[in-house]
């Protein structure tokens, strides 16, 4: 105050006013110190009261995170730094009260207390020559900002945080002065240590305010919904011509951060078929005609589950079906059952109805002989009985197909699966005659009941059964190589009693 260039008029005031405040500083009596060593004790213990409050914050948080972490995690994660934040800065007063009462005299040992609360000099050298107030300053400045931004949307309490920890220069009449300064200059120990012991206060009542802020966002006690969906329900997504496309069009709500228990059928869905709220449901279509499925959803809340029924719900499970039209080869065979599959998109096999020469069977699994049917093709008819509006049972006809009637082509004469060859005496005397349909679409497993074989320098002889007699393995027994053997008339048997007569000839040579 007495430095720079001033007049020696100027420089005899400061120095006077320096007198006076030491003069005062003298002056300050024990009953004020006292009182404010009462006052320190006070906001102490109001420290300790509020410290104890957020703990109770703290205790609802760590009970929501283990109910609803999903939901929780973010504003616990926020919480805890708030808490990590104050407790660091709560400590970093309480150390340095405890260096400024050591730096200004120590403790008393018999009371506890400091020895001299009215110390002036010492308390101003640790708070301004040794920095020590500028970096409070810039704590409560760095904390400030942090609480700002948990606290936003609050106005209110972000006015209230940053008038409590406004730390901006500070004009006393014409003069302009530091935070610093103008707290820590000019006052004893007795009234630093009740204004540090305040800023503590300030700094837990914000901690609970800020705390209480982010619990809101939990809502506890009710049923969150995070996300908002365009849903569309079908009655149904096959629309044959004529019909109509309809739909039930909505918006669906529901909390991605809360997954529920859905339970389908008695049978808990598994947890990884649930996400975002929402629960994904398959049943395996293994048999074919109406199904029917329900359950409920379960979502566990603060005050407790919350069960929601599913109404029973029905779908209709109809056999693979896809339209290839080989028209060349819509064929039916005379002398064996054709099996059929016949299906209508859409539809429930047990309502479809078949009509035709020779057709029998149902629930999409049909058959047809037309072995007596005459002439050269063949219709069959396919009809859906439904119910109209009045639930009347009514039929409409679905299509019908028409198939070319044709014999079934000639067998294959074997031995050894092959018709010619060379071979020698011993394996053509004691061959099985075969006879196959080559590559023919129906399994028809044939058994050769009769043949013809004609043996060079024999007449030929007929066989019955699939094997040569003795009298024919002796013959063949004598042939030279080069012999030719033919094996012809094949008759064959298949399933049913199906006759066989056109069966492929055989013949071999004798190495």
């Amino acid at each position: 105050m007495a430095g720079g260039k001033l007049s020696p008029r100027q420089k005899m005031i400061n120095m006077m006013y320096l007198v006076l405040t030491a003069m005062l500083a003298l002056n300050v009596s024990k009953d004020i110190l006292d009182a404010l060593s009462s006052l320190n004790q006070s906001l102490e213990q109001t420290v300790g009261t509020v410290e104890n409050k957020n703990q109770d914050i703290y205790a609802d948080f760590a009970a929501a995170m283990a109910e609803f972490p999903e939901k929780t995690r973010e504003w616990n994660n926020k919480a805890q730094k708030v808490k990590t934040e104050s407790d660091q800065l709560v400590k970093e007063i309480s150390v340095m009260k405890d260096e400024i009462v050591k730096a200004s005299g120590g403790y008393d040992e018999e009371t506890g207390a400091p020895k001299r609360l009215d110390a002036r000099e010492d308390p101003a050298n640790y708070m301004i020559n040794q920095k020590n107030g500028d970096k409070l300053k810039a704590q409560l400045e760095a904390y400030e900002k942090t609480m700002v931004q948990m606290a936003q949307g609050n106005d209110q309490l972000v006015a209230t945080i940053k008038k409590y920890f406004d730390t901006s220069p500070v004009k006393t009449g014409e003069k302009t002065e530091p935070w610093v300064n103008h707290n820590f200059e000019h006052y004893p120990l007795g009234a630093i240590l009740p204004f540090l012991t305040d800023l503590q206060a300030k700094v837990r009542n914000t901690e609970s305010d800020v705390i209480s802020l982010l619990k809101l966002n939990i809502e506890a006690g009710s049923v969150k919904f995070t996300d908002v969906e365009a849903k569309v329900i079908p009655r149904s997504t096959y629309v044959t011509q004529g019909g109509s496309y309809e739909a039930e069009v909505f918006l669906a709500a529901y909390d991605a951060t809360a997954e529920p228990e859905i339970i389908i059928n008695g049978k808990p869905l598994d947890p990884s078929e649930i996400k975002n709220g929402f629960g994904h449901i398959a049943f395996p279509a293994n048999s074919v005609g109406e199904q029917e499925w329900g359950g409920v959803i379960k979502l566990k809340q603060v005050d407790g589950e919350k069960t929601y029924t599913i109404p029973k719900q029905k779908y209709t499970v109809a056999p693979q079906s896809v339209v290839i039209s080989p028209t060349k080869m819509n064929v039916l065979y005379r002398g064996v059952e054709n099996p059929l599959e016949i299906g209508v998109p859409g539809v429930d096999p047990a309502k479809i109805r078949v009509s035709g020469p020779g057709v029998s069977g149902s629930n999409g699994t049909y058959m047809a002989n037309i072995t007596n049917v005459k002439g050269k093709e063949v219709t069959i008819s396919v009809s859906v009985e439904e119910k109209d509006d009045d639930g009347n049972v009514k039929t409409r006809s679905a299509g019908s197909k028409k198939f070319r009637i044709k014999g079934l082509p000639p067998a294959e004469g074997t031995i050894y699966k092959r018709t010619t060859g060379l071979f020698s005496k011993s394996a053509i005397a004691n061959a099985t005659i075969e006879a196959s349909f080559a590559d023919f679409p129906f399994d028809l497993p044939l058994q050769v009941v009769s043949f013809e074989v004609a043996i060079p320098g024999f007449p030929p002889e007929r066989v019955n059964g699939s094997k040569m007699p003795s009298t024919v393995r002796q013959r063949i027994e004598k042939l030279r190589p080069g012999a030719t053997v033919s094996i012809r008339n094949i008759k064959a048997r298949g399933p049913k009693n199906l006759r066989v007569d056109r069966v492929g000839n055989i013949s071999v040579d004798v190495n």
